[in-house]
């Protein structure tokens, strides 16, 4: 095996099976059948929210199964934005608390403009070194909403340059 080449025989940081996750989010996760939100929590609130809002429109709803995040398709599910974050994983015990091995949810990273809820709201991002299987760029992201500050994973198309 080269020194440069996981144990799949590709080029580092390329294997869905060996990447790591992004920050925040669990190798293992929660989705349901049609959903949008890969979850770190099998009772999520908002994955709760998301299937009272699905009752009241009538929709059917499923129950969450357990999925591995190296088998989601990162154009189809997106990290849960309540339970899919540093914050969340050190509040329920999954990763240490203390200064020297906290986990910063992105470095300080450029100026930009991030796509939330319709709106766009100020941020930071830093950008993941390739290109994904769906063809777009995806960055790590820091910004601000409603005084409260998120962080998360986004695409290309719901970022812009800081204007």
């Amino acid at each position: 095996m080269d020194e440069d080449e996981c144990e799949h025989l590709l080029p580092i940081g390329q294997c869905g099976l060996c990447k790591p996750p992004p920050q925040g989010v669990l190798k293992h996760g929660w989705r349901t059948k049609g959903g949008r939100a890969y979850h770190n929590d099998p009772d999520c609130d908002w994955l709760r929210k998301g299937h009272s809002r699905s009752r009241r429109q009538g929709k059917e709803t499923h129950d969450a199964v357990r999925v591995r995040w190296a088998d989601i398709d990162p154009a189809e599910v997106q990290p849960c934005e309540f339970c899919c974050t540093p914050l969340w994983l050190r509040r329920h015990g999954k990763i240490p608390d203390s200064p020297s091995t906290a986990v910063e949810a992105s470095p300080a990273g450029k100026p930009c403009q991030v796509r939330e809820g319709g709106e766009w709201w100020p941020g930071t991002l830093t950008w993941e070194p390739t290109r994904r299987t769906d063809g777009r760029w995806w960055a790590n992201v820091r910004y601000r909403r409603d005084d409260r500050e998120i962080t998360g994973v986004k695409s290309e198309q719901d970022l812009r340059k800081h204007r």
